[in-house]
């Protein structure tokens, strides 16, 4: 594929949580290597769309497309297999587990043993406070250091795909910096990112695109600086 292929395109997708509708009618792409930002209130239907994209939800109605592949009603598992990896709201590390084992765990779709030990190895660098702590136990570290596990456990599935939900909730803003530099450099490798984000300021400067979401609808979309200067996002999120 080229540069600017599509990777990803959600069309009008609808979720429901039984009677209650979650999502009604989303349509967003996803370009190769793109960062992407989805920000709205809560309740607005972020987490359920990143949740439909992995597979954790199915949508009642609607198409996902990932790379050519029709992924709506396929099992969680084997779109990780096929390059999307979902770092859920709240970190969810295997606690009772060392950072290294957590960070293997990301990798049980792969047999590629040695790449397996590459990737750790290339983790380690990018993430140097999880090499530090690489025998610690999950549950034993900090919030901000949990959120670096479960960023580093997803890439290890060398996905083409990471979808990131509520990265920076609860941490201190000097982790917060240092996460978004870490988010820009994965980018920057070719990874592309849908970034959810209750930090709207940050999630409009680190994204090229992104969709502001109104109780389970897309009610703007643009480039993310334009959307940034946008007076009803500036007022309605920015606080501006």
């Amino acid at each position: 594929m080229g540069p600017n292929s599509m990777l990803l395109q959600v069309k009008d997708i609808h979720v429901h949580y039984g009677p209650i509708a979650a999502v009604r009618g989303i349509s967003l792409e996803v370009d190769e290597a793109d960062f992407v930002t989805i920000i709205g209130s809560n309740g607005a239907g972020k987490s359920t769309t990143l949740r439909t994209i992995s597979g954790l939800n199915h949508p009642s109605s609607g198409s996902i497309v990932f790379d050519g592949h029709s992924i709506e009603n396929m099992s969680a598992d084997r779109i990780v297999k096929l390059g999307i990896a979902h770092v859920p709201e709240g970190r969810r590390v295997f606690k009772d587990l060392s950072v290294t084992e957590n960070l293997r765990l990301g990798a049980f779709t792969r047999s590629d043993h040695d790449a397996v030990e590459a990737d750790l190895e290339q983790n380690f660098e990018r993430f140097p406070r999880l090499r530090e702590r690489k025998d610690q136990i999950a549950r034993t570290m900090s919030g901000g250091e949990q959120q670096m596990i479960a960023i580093a456990r997803a890439l290890m599935s060398r996905p083409r795909l990471l979808l990131l939900d509520e990265p920076s909730l609860g941490l201190a803003p000097v982790i917060v910096q240092e996460i978004a530099r870490i988010l820009v450099s994965i980018n920057k490798t070719g990874t592309s990112i849908i970034l959810v984000e209750q930090n709207a300021e940050l999630a409009l400067r680190l994204a090229r695109h992104g969709y502001v979401l109104e109780t389970g609808s897309v009610a703007l979309e643009g480039e993310a600086d334009s959307l940034a200067d946008n007076p009803h996002v500036r007022k309605a999120y920015l606080g501006i």
